[in-house]
């Protein structure tokens, strides 16, 4: 999804881009079939999307992860004027125009009335961050990009070892003592750095360094020990009211032991010409089609009322996912012919 930031290319990352965008759409389409329609779907229909949507929670992950081991190189500059002219003003420019026309959307679904008022109302949830949910993306890259100085002088100046302490840290707070909610224990104890996300950062910087590069084994051992825990625990959740929230998500642990090994592995992937033209094509419209995605999304369940759940549990919501993207991709090249907006998305 950052694909406006204008480095070099790297096939691996854009086959990364286009996997992780596939797997957000698969997520939001499962997760938007359980809120619309999940009280009329049979319990094994409802677990079957719950560990389909659970078993993609790397794709955030793997983004910034990528975000990282771009900016945080150290043959990398990117000064204040740089960082606030190019990459945050994109994303303010993004929220204002894409989130203010969904907020707006929203306001239309929900009044089914067009009132100049509304214009306002949008603009207001944009600040308010009440706007779709996919964008709260967007504002996570803000609060990485406004620190990204401080996370720079990390990447460049501390030693292995410092870099690797302060990863554990963030991993032991961020995602290891999350785990004791499932007890119902709130510790007292707290880092100030106090959400997941500048740990994906670190970790592109020490991927960079290659401090967690495994062999595939190993990797393919990871993802497949993390992915059968996450579908177990995704059953006992869903079918059998199991309180096991806190291990989905992008600081549950599962989640980390799988996104470093699939992140490690897609890096390591040789895939052939034809395969790798088109996730490349994808890739390179990875960040429009995740602003796009949800459009087409609320469109079929809240306009059109497609239920998935009517036309096959195992199939309905994978064939939107496929639509989706293919609509996605179709918008999003369109709008890479508009003056202003091809230079955002």
């Amino acid at each position: 999804m950052q694909k406006g930031m204008e480095i070099k290319k790297n096939k691996h990352f854009e086959h990364i881009r286009a996997f992780s965008v596939l797997a957000v759409i698969t997520i939001h389409t499962m997760y938007s079939a359980l809120l619309q329609f999940g009280e009329g779907a049979s319990v094994a229909e409802k677990s079957m999307y719950r560990c389909v949507m659970n078993m993609m929670w790397w794709a955030v992950p793997c983004f910034l992860m990528m975000t990282g081991s771009l900016l945080l190189d150290s043959n990398r500059k990117v000064p204040l004027k740089k960082l606030y002219r190019k990459y945050i003003l994109r994303m303010l420019l993004v929220l204002l125009i894409f989130g203010g026309a969904f907020s707006w959307m929203e306001l239309f679904f929900d009044s089914r009335t067009l009132e100049l008022g509304q214009i306002l109302q949008a603009a207001y949830n944009v600040l308010t961050g009440n706007t779709w949910a996919h964008m709260w993306y967007l504002y996570c890259l803000l609060g990485l990009y406004v620190l990204l100085p401080m996370y720079k002088i990390l990447a460049d100046y501390a030693s292995d070892a410092q870099l690797r302490y302060i990863l554990v840290i963030l991993f032991l707070f961020g995602s290891i003592f999350q785990l004791l909610k499932l007890w119902k224990i709130n510790l007292g104890f707290y880092c100030h750095i106090n959400t997941i996300y500048p740990f994906w950062l670190l970790m592109g910087a020490a991927w960079n360094r290659g401090m967690f590069k495994r062999e595939k084994n190993f990797n393919v051992v990871l993802v497949m020990v993390s992915s059968g825990l996450l579908i177990f625990t995704s059953v006992l959740w869903e079918g059998f009211g199991v309180p096991l929230s806190s291990l989905f998500g992008y600081d549950s642990v599962l989640v980390v032991i799988q996104s470093i090994g699939l992140f490690s592995l897609f890096n390591s992937m040789n895939i052939e010409s034809k395969l790798d033209q088109v996730l490349s094509e994808i890739g390179e419209k990875s960040f429009g089609i995740y602003l796009i995605h949800m459009v087409i999304i609320n469109l079929a369940y809240k306009l059109f009322k497609f239920n998935p759940f009517a036309v096959s549990f195992a199939m309905g919501g994978m064939i939107l996912v496929i639509v989706n993207l293919a609509l996605s991709y179709m918008i999003v090249t369109i709008m890479k012919y508009l003056p202003g907006i091809k230079k955002i998305i």
